[in-house]
Order: C-alpha cells, then sequence, then structure tokens
C-alpha cells in the first residue's frame, strides 16, 4: 500500500520565535516525511516570524507558507488550513507546543491498522515557557459520549484525523466557534458516529503558559465552551426523544425528564443519562443549594453510578469552578 500523504494545519499569530522555530523543525525532522506543511501566519504584523518562515519554506519544498491579510482569528484559519490540503490524513499542531520525532509515523500506522477510527490523538507532557517538563497528561484511550458530556477529551494539536470526514460538514470547523472550536467539533463528530482514540505514548510536548489563547482569553472561551457543550447535551436529549426544543432553557424541566426517562432507558443510554443527569443536579445547585439533598436522595442513585470526584464537585467546589457546565448562565 502506497504510504499516504499528510496534511500538516499549522497556524500562529504572536507566539514567540523560539517557540515558533522549535514547532516548526520538529515537524520537519519527523521520522515519517510524506507529508505537506501549510502554515498560516495569522497576523501579518509579525514580520520576524514571517521572515523565519520563509527562510525555511525556501529550504524545504514540503512547507507551504500563507500569511493572511488580516487577523482572521484561528478558527477560520484552520478551515483556510483545510480547503488547501491535499492529503487523505490531517495533523494538527500549535506554534508553541513541540512535536516528537516518531509521532506521525506512529499516528499513520495506528489509522492504517483502524480503519473504523476518524481522529488519532496521543498523550502529552504539559511544558512551561522555558521548555520544562511539568506532567504528563494521560487522556481516555477511547472517547465516548458519556465523557464528552462533562469535558474535553482529546488533545487538539496532537490529533490525525481522516480527511474524508469533512464530507460531514463543510467548513468542518464551525466559524462562529472563535474559542473551543477543538470541543464543538468533537461533540459533532461524535453526534456523527465518528470514533476516537488517544495513542497510551507521549508524543507531544504541549506548553502551557501565559501567553496562549486559552490563557489571555479564559472568559471568553468558558463561554465558547458552554454555549457548545449546552448544544451537544440537548441535541442528545432531543434526538433520543427525552425532551423537546421547547425544554432546552428549562434545566429543572430537563432534569425531571431524564430521570424519567433513566428509568426504562437501555443500559448504554443510562450510563450517558447519569452524566446528564448530574450535570443538571450541578448546575441547580449552584444558586439553589436545596438541590445538593435532591441530588444525594435522587431515586435513580445517580450519585452511586458517577466518579467519585464528580460529586465531590457538587459538594465542595466554588461557583467559578462550576463554569464547565453550559447550562450556567
Amino acid at each position: 500500500m502506497e504510504r499516504p500523504l499528510i496534511s500538516v494545519i499549522y497556524c500562529l499569530y504572536k507566539e514567540k520565535i523560539e517557540w515558533i522555530r522549535q514547532s516548526v523543525e520538529s515537524i520537519l525532522n519527523q521520522t515519517y516525511g510524506l507529508f505537506e506543511f501549510i502554515i498560516i501566519c495569522d497576523n501579518p504584523d509579525y514580520q520576524s516570524a514571517v521572515d523565519l518562515l520563509k527562510e525555511y519554506s525556501s529550504a524545504d519544498p514540503r512547507i507551504r507558507l500563507i500569511v493572511n491579510d488580516e487577523n482572521i482569528g484561528i478558527t477560520r484559519s484552520l478551515n483556510k488550513g483545510l480547503e488547501l490540503a491535499k492529503g487523505g490524513l490531517v495533523a494538527r499542531m500549535d506554534a508553541d507546543d513541540i512535536a516528537l520525532p516518531e509521532r506521525f509515523e506512529k499516528q499513520v500506522d495506528f489509522l492504517t491498522r483502524n480503519p473504523d477510527i476518524s481522529i488519532c490523538g496521543t498523550d502529552v507532557h504539559c511544558i512551561d515557557g522555558k521548555g520544562r517538563i511539568t506532567r504528563r497528561r494521560k487522556y481516555r484511550r477511547h472517547s465516548s459520549v458519556r465523557l464528552l458530556f462533562f469535558r474535553n477529551m482529546i488533545c487538539h494539536p496532537s490529533v490525525m484525523f481522516r480527511k474524508d470526514i469533512l464530507g460531514l460538514r463543510n467548513p468542518l470547523y464551525d466559524n462562529g466557534t472563535r474559542y473551543s472550536q477543538d470541543y464543538e467539533l468533537w461533540t459533532f463528530l461524535m453526534m456523527k458516529g465518528c470514533r476516537f482514540h488517544t495513542l497510551d505514548e507521549v508524543l507531544m510536548l504541549y506548553r502551557r503558559s501565559g501567553k496562549q489563547i486559552s490563557s489571555a482569553h479564559r472568559e471568553t472561551q468558558a463561554q465558547c465552551f458552554k454555549k457548545a457543550h449546552k448544544a451537544f447535551v440537548t441535541q442528545w436529549l432531543i434526538s433520543k426523544g427525552i425532551i423537546c426544543h421547547d425544554d432546552t432553557d428549562n434545566v429543572r424541566i430537563m432534569l425531571k425528564k431524564a430521570s424519567e426517562a433513566y428509568k426504562r432507558a437501555s443500559d448504554q443510554d443510562r450510563r450517558y443519562l447519569e452524566v446528564v443527569i448530574f450535570t443538571f443536579y450541578f448546575t441547580l445547585s449552584t444558586s439553589d443549594r436545596k438541590y445538593i439533598w435532591k441530588y444525594l436522595t435522587d431515586s435513580n442513585g445517580i450519585m452511586f453510578k458517577v466518579p467519585f470526584h464528580m460529586t465531590y464537585l457538587l459538594l465542595m467546589s466554588r461557583k467559578t469552578r462550576r463554569d464547565r457546565s453550559g447550562f450556567l448562565e
């Protein structure tokens, strides 16, 4: 079988020059070399970065450098890169991260051997601004609706996915979602039946610093996440006939209907509903503490069905830590 071509989609805005150099070279030094490297600079005024990238592109024909005329944001830049992509596989990469040498080789090998998997990510080592490893971040091997109901489940810059998923939606990323565009995409693809997998191996160094978009625009990102989260949960409930569109702005009604549906649901749907019902209690107890008691005495025994740390969050966390629920205004 001919080895598949990878299209690497790489966006930058104002990351440090040294970080850009490290991330670009980590891609160019991959052991799997059959790729095109689409670099999109979303900051036309960042001349030092543009000059550096022109040096790389003149030396390596795999690089395709695009400099946007104006700042359009990462979501639109990613879609722009996908429009140009020629490969059957697409790999994401951010300008402040570092790919370990065998990342592409191992992801291609896994996707080749597992044609039923659409998206493949990896575990990562988190690094600080100076490149020092702070901890390993492990992800669930097989992602599910249940997991996605409560949090993100895969490291976006580590993923490689099949380009044919563009047939499900084009543009693939929702242009209306400026931040948390990865979570919105995962919820869409999960509802379409796509399967995810994370390799049990660290193949990326994932930088966590105050220079990141997620740190500089944390509140806006949280709002984008909450919007996508609410849409995902309500869409799933509607698809199962548990609620109707008119119910989506009334958490109490949705809790009541989800609790009633739990008693007659299939085993798999029960596992999903456990997290949904928890989420509704989690939301309501933020402003009305009687829902803590209702949760503890729930007739379906939800507190015994979800992981203990979730109950701990509901009982002990401050309101500011409950922003992970899309049903909190």
